[in-house]
């Protein structure tokens, strides 16, 4: 029993001396010598509107070691009058103080980045750093962005006649439109962001007046590289009824829902009217072009992964299409059904139809995807109908496009595009499109480039070097 009672005593001591103890993670060291370690060294952001708040990024702070660091300062460079906020342990500020890092644990900081704006047409850029104080030691993490200064347009009409010019972006909230009668004029080189959901409605005119060397350029506003390809970012070029005389020329329209969209008033049949060339529309949620009952004219116009139809002519109406490529492959949506299709009809849940005269005009053009066929026209409807489609490349077993003068494969890459994972339908060195083109009037293709004597099919002549 002696023995028993000390041992007794012993144990029910021991949690008692350890609570007394510090564990060796929590015990701060002040040790000049023990360095932290950072995720990254600097935190960019991608080009930011002014006055737009930017996505959240982040970094981590670390230490490696076995005991505790205290921070005596963890602040922004520029401290109040900086353009960057950041949050730690969920506490958004620009400056903190005595924030502890446990042995062999990290810190997690937030960034965040809001531009004044500077009343500049050219972007400029905005410094500033994270600045890490601790046992008598300063490091900093850089933070760099750039700025843009935009025009913004929410919710209203354009000017009649207004001119919008390359000097800075136009950015689209929730919607803008160009009045019945007015006609809205774009320069070469002009950009203009769709945020999310809204529309660009034409009632009047737009010309799109881009040339080969300054595009005009139509996306969404996020302009980080996870949303380069991001189908489904904004809502469509939007041409109503009775809208004329549109034109498109050597613009890039990419990630909304349906690129352009044109619009038929069931009552009188009259659709709308576009003339668009040397124009690449690219990664639509839906479609590339969906007209119903529209005036279509396209000349060396290239359309790629929509999860719909790449060009659909609904409901009638007159589409004449030359030197185009049309490809759904590689293709980010599973989808059934023709990339390229045309009906004389528009069939309502009701059991009601509406019908329309057809015209269809396609030559030198290329239509590919994945699916065994990738052109489909639909006559069902009693009307006029007028079909012209001669020296195509056509993804398709039909021999009725053969009989027809067309070129008909299912191998995976007969038209020879270039690189189409990386979506690059420029044509190889060995393209079943070479040469193959019968000559028409258009003299340089998308890009500028002079077609020679034997053109190519499809919207781009082949080049020796393609960069």
């Amino acid at each position: 029993m002696k023995l028993i009672k000390p041992i007794i005593l012993l144990t029910v001591l021991l949690p008692w001396v350890f609570l007394g103890c510090e564990p060796s993670v929590e015990e701060l060291s002040t040790d000049n010598a023990l360095q932290l370690s950072y995720s990254t060294d600097t935190v960019t952001f991608d080009t930011l509107f002014s006055s737009v708040g930017s996505i959240t990024k982040r970094f981590k702070i670390y230490n490696t070691h076995d005991k505790a660091i205290k921070l005596n300062q963890l602040s922004l460079g520029s401290r109040e009058v900086s353009s960057y906020s950041i949050t730690v342990n969920g506490v958004k500020g620009k400056s903190f103080q005595d924030e502890t890092i446990f042995g062999e644990d990290s810190l997690l900081v937030l960034v965040e980045v809001l531009i004044d704006p500077n009343n500049q047409d050219l972007p400029f850029l905005v410094k500033d750093s994270v600045v890490v104080t601790y046992n008598d030691r300063s490091e900093n993490i850089k933070l760099v962005s750039w700025g843009q200064d935009a025009i913004f347009i929410n919710n209203e009409a354009i000017p009649c006649d207004a001119i919008w010019t390359k000097d800075r972006p136009y950015v689209i909230y929730d919607s803008a439109w160009v009045e019945s009668g007015c006609q809205l004029t774009v320069e070469a080189g002009t950009k203009i962001y769709i945020d999310n959901d809204a529309f660009f409605t034409i009632a009047g005119t737009l010309h799109l007046q881009g040339t080969a060397e300054e595009k005009i350029l139509i996306a969404n506003t996020r302009l980080d590289p996870k949303y380069e390809v991001a189908p489904g970012q904004w809502g469509s070029l939007f041409f109503f009824p009775g809208s004329t005389g549109n034109m498109i020329d050597h613009s890039i329209i990419k990630n909304g829902t349906n690129g352009v969209l044109l619009a038929v008033d069931l009552n009188s049949g009259n659709g709308a009217e576009l003339l668009i060339n040397n124009t690449s529309i690219q990664h639509m949620s839906e479609s590339g072009i969906a007209a119903f009952a529209g005036n279509v004219t396209a000349q060396n116009l290239e359309i790629f992964n929509c999860q719909n139809q790449l060009i659909a002519g609904l409901g009638g109406g007159s589409y004449s299409l030359n030197h185009c490529t049309f490809s759904n492959t590689p293709n980010e949506f599973t989808r059934e059904g023709a990339s390229v299709g045309f009906t004389n009809y528009l069939e309502f849940s009701n059991g009601s139809q509406f019908a329309n005269d057809l015209s269809i005009e396609i030559t030198n053009s290329i239509i590919w995807g994945r699916e065994e066929e990738e052109l489909a026209i639909d006559l069902s409807a009693n009307t006029a109908t007028d079909v012209q489609i001669e020296n195509n490349i056509i993804k398709s077993e039909q021999d009725a496009w053969v009989e027809l003068g067309n070129f008909i494969s299912q191998e995976e890459n007969y038209p020879g595009f270039y690189s189409p994972n990386l979506f690059n339908y420029q044509i190889d060195s060995l393209s079943n499109a070479r040469d193959k083109a019968s000559t028409t009037s258009i003299t340089h293709d998308l890009l500028g480039t002079l077609r020679d004597a034997m053109p190519d099919i499809g919207a781009y002549e082949r080049k020796d070097s393609i960069p």
